[in-house]
């Protein structure tokens, strides 16, 4: 909290007038993250419109431009699919992923909604849920989550542009390979 107080310009108490813990800063920023992403793409995951193959990798590929170009909040969504909750060892994100009346819980069931649809259509092939979430998501967030930092070594010497290009192009084909039916 010091270190974040000193970073925006006020006094690590003055957070905690807003925060009542590095728990509830945490989720503050990941519901901020979660509504933004969700804004971002919400018209493409709407009820009313069908599902198809082709859409699903439309999502993926906004989704995944969205975060490729914004890493923290690929990192920080990362993070929240894997944490334990608040009550686990160390620090952890505790925004229930059923809580709809948040962005992140939203999001998630939009999508798994989405998905029980194409897979009731015969568009999407069926997988378990919440693997199927778990699928996309992790095809979505872990490329921009580590993209320039995990993968260093192995990132050949090419533009930023033309690895978000690349990268979009891999995330389609995985989107195809894994939910064609």
């Amino acid at each position: 909290m010091r270190m974040l107080g000193d970073a925006v310009g006020l006094d690590n108490s003055s957070l905690y007038r807003h925060f009542a813990s590095k728990t509830e800063l945490a989720n503050a920023v990941l519901d901020r993250v979660a509504g933004s992403f969700l804004a971002a793409i919400e018209t493409n995951i709407d009820p009313s419109r069908p599902v198809t193959l082709a859409a699903l990798e439309e999502i993926a590929a906004a989704a995944g431009v969205y975060f490729f170009d914004r890493p923290s909040a690929a990192r920080l969504m990362l993070h929240w699919v894997m944490s334990i909750g608040a009550d686990g060892p160390g620090f952890g994100v505790s925004v229930p992923v059923t809580d709809t009346n948040r962005p992140g819980g939203r999001l998630l069931g939009l999508l798994r909604e989405w998905l029980a649809r194409g897979v009731r259509s015969g568009a999407l092939r069926k997988h378990a849920m919440p693997d199927a979430v778990i699928i996309l998501l992790g095809a979505v967030l872990l490329r921009p989550a580590t993209y320039g930092h995990l993968l260093a070594s192995m990132e050949p010497k090419r533009s930023r542009i033309a690895a978000r290009k690349a990268w979009e192009s891999e995330l389609r084909a995985a989107v195809r390979g894994a939910f064609a039916p």
